[in-house]
């Protein structure tokens, strides 16, 4: 059973489960409004039953949703098992959680190294920041990749528009769930428009982002929602074909392409860690 934490100040009411350590509830009090997609009713479920997933020791999708490690071949499921597990909350404050999620047993079948993930929420003022910090606690180098998967109501999808801090290349897609580094589509400019056709062939994947915040904006209601710490080696932006939702995805890691070797030392957007080290991995969201 999942156990629930709640964090608040006068901008935000933030609610968060112990079942991958994923925010449920952003609640803006200035807008009085939910910011995050969180799907009550069994239709709203099957399109997306997630809200804010953390995203570990993959993202994405792996070829043949395995790998070779030392001569052996691992399952892992699309993005990772720590979206699925049961954290502890270590620090429960009015402002501040702190969760962690070790290594087990079952976890070793599926990723033979010893770590530590914590995942951290503090409020303050009109910036919720989140920290996730993995922890190498084994013997040898660790391999891993990290992401983050907010994702944003949007019940009129005509009244958002995405801004880029700064123009970026383009985007890449996926051809039968692995990403097809061939096509890259150009961005003519700073703001994407998201319609149903935007995500018809899933996330929109971009490389070496330079934008550190990306606006969600409702041009409507002149709200804009600000994902701080988009700069990361790779991004996805999601949404789903009734686009209830839209995810905006600052990654440290990407899924396989059609030319993997399946060999996880030379995976794609893979992160080393060293025996004993730390890697810290902040992005925060804020209304303005």
């Amino acid at each position: 059973m999942s156990d629930w934490y709640q964090i608040e100040n006068s901008y935000y009411t933030v609610q968060l489960t112990s079942t991958g350590a994923e925010m449920k509830r952003l609640f803006s009090k200035p807008w009085n409004r939910e910011l995050l997609w969180n799907p009550q009713d069994e239709n709203a479920k099957k399109l997306w039953n997630r809200s804010a997933p953390v995203l570990f020791p993959i993202v994405g999708k792996l070829k043949e949703d395995s790998y070779q490690w030392g001569g052996k071949s691992y399952q892992l499921n699309q993005h990772g098992f720590a979206r699925d597990m049961e954290f502890n909350c270590i620090e429960c404050g009015a402002s501040e959680a702190t969760f962690r999620l070790e290594a087990t047993k079952d976890t070793y079948s599926h990723y033979p190294f010893l770590f530590q993930l914590d995942v951290i929420y503090s409020l303050d003022g009109k910036r919720l920041n989140i920290i996730y910090a993995v922890k190498n606690m084994d013997r040898q180098d660790i391999y891993f990749s990290i992401g983050a998967h907010p994702g944003f109501a949007t019940a009129q999808l005509e009244d958002y528009e995405v801004h880029f801090e700064k123009k970026e290349r383009g985007f890449f897609q996926l051809q039968n769930g692995l990403v097809n580094w061939k096509n890259l589509t150009a961005f003519p400019e700073t703001v994407v428009l998201p319609t149903k056709e935007t995500f018809a062939n899933d996330a929109l994947i971009l490389k070496d982002v330079k934008s550190r915040f990306i606006d969600l904006v409702n041009k409507r209601r002149h709200e804009t929602i600000r994902v701080h710490g988009t700069n990361t080696p790779y991004l996805g932006i999601w949404g789903k074909e009734s686009v209830p939702f839209i995810c905006i995805e600052p990654w440290y890691g990407v899924g396989d392409d059609l030319l993997t070797d399946q060999k996880l030392e030379s995976k794609i957007g893979i992160q080393v860690l060293g025996e004993g080290g730390t890697f810290r991995f902040a992005y925060g969201v804020e209304i303005l």
